[in-house]
Protein backbone atom coordinates (compact mmCIF):
# COMPACT_ATOMS: atom_id res chain seq x y z
CA UNK A 1 0.00 0.00 0.00
CA UNK A 2 1.09 3.82 -0.58
CA UNK A 3 0.13 6.59 1.51
CA UNK A 4 -3.49 7.35 2.23
CA UNK A 5 -3.47 10.50 0.60
CA UNK A 6 -2.18 9.09 -2.92
CA UNK A 7 -5.52 7.73 -3.27
CA UNK A 8 -7.04 10.72 -1.90
CA UNK A 9 -5.71 12.27 -4.68
CA UNK A 10 -6.55 9.23 -7.45
CA UNK A 11 -10.49 9.84 -6.67
CA UNK A 12 -9.53 13.59 -6.72
CA UNK A 13 -8.13 13.61 -10.33
CA UNK A 14 -9.87 10.92 -11.60
CA UNK A 15 -10.90 11.87 -14.89
CA UNK A 16 -13.96 9.64 -14.97
CA UNK A 17 -16.26 9.43 -11.99
CA UNK A 18 -19.40 7.84 -12.19
CA UNK A 19 -22.41 5.78 -10.49
CA UNK A 20 -22.86 2.23 -12.97
CA UNK A 21 -25.45 -0.77 -12.45
CA UNK A 22 -23.49 -4.13 -11.93
CA UNK A 23 -24.48 -6.74 -15.02
CA UNK A 24 -23.88 -10.33 -12.99
CA UNK A 25 -19.94 -11.25 -12.63
CA UNK A 26 -18.81 -13.87 -13.97
CA UNK A 27 -17.74 -17.13 -11.69
CA UNK A 28 -13.93 -15.84 -10.76
CA UNK A 29 -11.50 -19.17 -11.34
CA UNK A 30 -9.49 -20.29 -8.92
CA UNK A 31 -6.41 -18.45 -8.41
CA UNK A 32 -7.15 -15.18 -10.63
CA UNK A 33 -6.18 -11.78 -9.44
CA UNK A 34 -8.37 -10.07 -11.52
CA UNK A 35 -12.38 -10.15 -12.78
CA UNK A 36 -14.09 -8.25 -15.86
CA UNK A 37 -16.47 -5.95 -14.95
CA UNK A 38 -19.66 -4.67 -17.20
CA UNK A 39 -21.96 -2.13 -16.07
CA UNK A 40 -24.32 0.49 -17.50
CA UNK A 41 -23.37 4.36 -16.94
CA UNK A 42 -26.25 6.01 -14.65
CA UNK A 43 -24.73 9.09 -12.88
CA UNK A 44 -22.03 10.83 -14.42
CA UNK A 45 -20.01 13.71 -11.91
CA UNK A 46 -17.04 14.06 -13.96
CA UNK A 47 -16.79 13.55 -17.73
CA UNK A 48 -12.93 15.00 -18.82
CA UNK A 49 -12.63 12.90 -21.50
CA UNK A 50 -15.70 12.96 -23.13
CA UNK A 51 -16.01 9.24 -23.00
CA UNK A 52 -19.01 8.76 -20.75
CA UNK A 53 -23.01 8.52 -21.58
CA UNK A 54 -26.01 7.92 -19.68
CA UNK A 55 -26.97 4.64 -20.35
CA UNK A 56 -23.59 3.32 -21.83
CA UNK A 57 -22.38 0.00 -21.41
CA UNK A 58 -18.96 0.24 -20.46
CA UNK A 59 -16.50 -3.13 -19.65
CA UNK A 60 -13.21 -2.52 -16.88
CA UNK A 61 -10.58 -4.66 -14.99
CA UNK A 62 -11.02 -5.22 -10.77
CA UNK A 63 -8.24 -5.97 -9.23
CA UNK A 64 -9.34 -9.03 -6.90
CA UNK A 65 -7.97 -10.67 -3.42
CA UNK A 66 -6.04 -14.10 -4.59
CA UNK A 67 -6.12 -16.27 -1.66
CA UNK A 68 -4.60 -18.89 -3.19
CA UNK A 69 -1.45 -17.19 -2.75
CA UNK A 70 0.92 -14.34 -0.62
CA UNK A 71 -0.18 -10.99 -1.33
CA UNK A 72 1.47 -8.61 -3.89
CA UNK A 73 3.71 -5.94 -2.64
CA UNK A 74 2.51 -2.92 -4.47
CA UNK A 75 -0.32 -0.10 -4.45
CA UNK A 76 -2.87 -2.18 -6.00
CA UNK A 77 -6.18 -2.38 -3.46
CA UNK A 78 -7.52 -5.79 -3.98
CA UNK A 79 -11.34 -6.14 -4.05
CA UNK A 80 -13.40 -8.87 -2.20
CA UNK A 81 -15.59 -10.23 -5.64
CA UNK A 82 -17.85 -11.92 -3.28
CA UNK A 83 -18.74 -8.34 -1.60
CA UNK A 84 -18.62 -6.82 -4.75
CA UNK A 85 -21.28 -9.51 -6.62
CA UNK A 86 -23.86 -8.38 -3.68
CA UNK A 87 -24.34 -4.88 -4.55
CA UNK A 88 -26.45 -4.01 -7.77
CA UNK A 89 -24.65 -0.72 -7.85
CA UNK A 90 -21.23 0.70 -7.91
CA UNK A 91 -19.60 4.26 -7.82
CA UNK A 92 -16.46 3.96 -9.78
CA UNK A 93 -13.05 6.40 -11.17
CA UNK A 94 -12.00 5.62 -14.27
CA UNK A 95 -9.41 6.73 -16.80
CA UNK A 96 -10.10 5.69 -20.74
CA UNK A 97 -6.84 4.77 -22.67
CA UNK A 98 -6.46 3.67 -26.09
CA UNK A 99 -10.44 2.79 -26.12
CA UNK A 100 -10.70 0.55 -22.80
CA UNK A 101 -11.66 1.84 -19.23
CA UNK A 102 -9.53 1.75 -16.06
CA UNK A 103 -9.80 1.74 -12.92
CA UNK A 104 -7.84 4.82 -11.37
CA UNK A 105 -6.39 3.21 -7.93
CA UNK A 106 -8.46 0.68 -7.45
CA UNK A 107 -11.11 3.15 -6.77
CA UNK A 108 -14.41 1.07 -6.63
CA UNK A 109 -17.24 1.48 -4.30
CA UNK A 110 -19.98 -0.42 -3.74
CA UNK A 111 -23.38 1.80 -3.49
CA UNK A 112 -26.81 0.85 -2.24
CA UNK A 113 -28.72 2.95 -5.43
CA UNK A 114 -27.61 5.55 -7.41
CA UNK A 115 -28.08 9.10 -6.07
CA UNK A 116 -27.48 12.66 -7.53
CA UNK A 117 -24.55 13.51 -5.48
CA UNK A 118 -21.26 11.12 -5.42
CA UNK A 119 -21.13 8.71 -2.17
CA UNK A 120 -17.54 9.21 -3.12
CA UNK A 121 -17.34 12.76 -2.65
CA UNK A 122 -13.77 14.83 -2.21
CA UNK A 123 -14.50 14.52 1.97
CA UNK A 124 -13.78 10.97 2.59
CA UNK A 125 -10.36 10.03 3.40
CA UNK A 126 -8.36 7.10 3.27
CA UNK A 127 -6.92 4.42 1.09
CA UNK A 128 -10.87 3.35 -0.40
CA UNK A 129 -14.42 4.71 -0.26
CA UNK A 130 -16.24 2.33 1.67
CA UNK A 131 -19.41 3.23 -0.58
CA UNK A 132 -22.78 2.85 1.75
CA UNK A 133 -24.06 -0.91 1.10
CA UNK A 134 -24.39 -3.31 3.61
CA UNK A 135 -24.58 -6.88 2.37
CA UNK A 136 -27.20 -8.52 3.13
CA UNK A 137 -27.31 -11.06 5.81
CA UNK A 138 -28.35 -14.47 4.00
CA UNK A 139 -24.92 -14.62 2.61
CA UNK A 140 -24.96 -16.06 -1.12
CA UNK A 141 -23.89 -13.55 -3.60
CA UNK A 142 -25.36 -13.36 -7.09
CA UNK A 143 -22.34 -13.57 -9.28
Amino acid sequence: MMAPFIYEEARANAPLHAQLFRYPLAEVPAGATSIRATGRVLRIFRNQTGSLHLGQKISFSIPIINRSGPPAPDGTIRHDPHRLAQARFWEVFLEYWEGEFGLVRSQLAPIRYPSWRPVCGPDIKGFLCEGNFTPPRSGKARW
